[in-house]
């Protein structure tokens, strides 16, 4: 039952399993998401600034690459992918790689991690065996398993002041490092990590600006 529950996820989840994570690269501060990979196409949402989405790196449609934008900014959903597909002209992409690495001291990010809780908690489980949500949250991080070790708190720090965030941006993600790296563009922050328990891998990025958290992109990639 385990592998067929892996085959479903890899099914569902194989639009973006070569996905790179990117950000735009454009003057006016936005750019348009075509339909179809052509400047005629009907316009079906526009990408801002320093927000972080998906692109089908291999893809090769011309001067178009195909983009998966997530339908919540702070992936509260599933382990299911959401997004909306479409398509960016190449020169308005820039793989978040290529943004500059933070190496100041304004901006600090560490996850306060302890072991796992069960006790007094909510568990749904497949089959009676594999666990698929805990408290009505799904779980980033394991292969239908326990996880091992659970995130407390997460201290941030911008210019000294501290930014608060509510338990409900990290109780669905287990298995955290503090192993990360950390870009800025202008006065916004990216932390990017991979985090898993050696099989249940998932890809997180948390976007900072000085006023707060604003995007959490949670992804499962193959």
């Amino acid at each position: 039952m385990k592998n067929l529950l892996m085959l479903i996820v890899l099914l569902l989840t194989s639009a973006v399993a070569e996905a790179q994570v990117a950000i735009i690269n454009d003057k006016d501060g936005f750019t348009n998401v075509r339909e179809q990979p052509n400047g005629q196409s009907e316009i079906i949402y526009r990408i801002s600034n320093n927000e972080v989405f998906w692109y089908g790196e291999e893809e090769d449609k011309g001067e178009w690459v195909t983009v998966y934008i997530p339908k919540n900014k702070f992936s509260f959903s599933s382990t299911q992918l959401d997004y909306l597909q479409g398509f960016i002209h190449k020169s308005r992409l820039l793989h978040l790689e290529k943004v500059q690495s933070y190496k100041g001291t304004d901006f600090s990010f560490e996850y306060v991690i302890e072991p796992f809780a069960l006790k007094n908690r909510i568990v749904d489980k497949q089959e009676g065996k594999w666990v698929t949500a805990i408290d009505g949250r799904p779980v980033w991080g394991t292969d239908g398993n326990f996880p091992r070790t659970q995130v407390k708190d997460i201290k941030v720090k911008i210019a000294g002041r501290p930014i608060v965030l509510s338990k409900a941006f990290f109780e669905d993600i287990y298995e955290c490092t503090n192993t990360f790296k950390i870009y800025q563009n202008g006065d916004t922050y990216f932390v990017y990590q991979w985090n898993s328990d050696g099989a249940g891998s998932y890809q997180i990025v948390w976007v900072f600006t000085k006023t707060g958290l604003k995007q959490r992109l949670v992804g499962s990639m193959i």
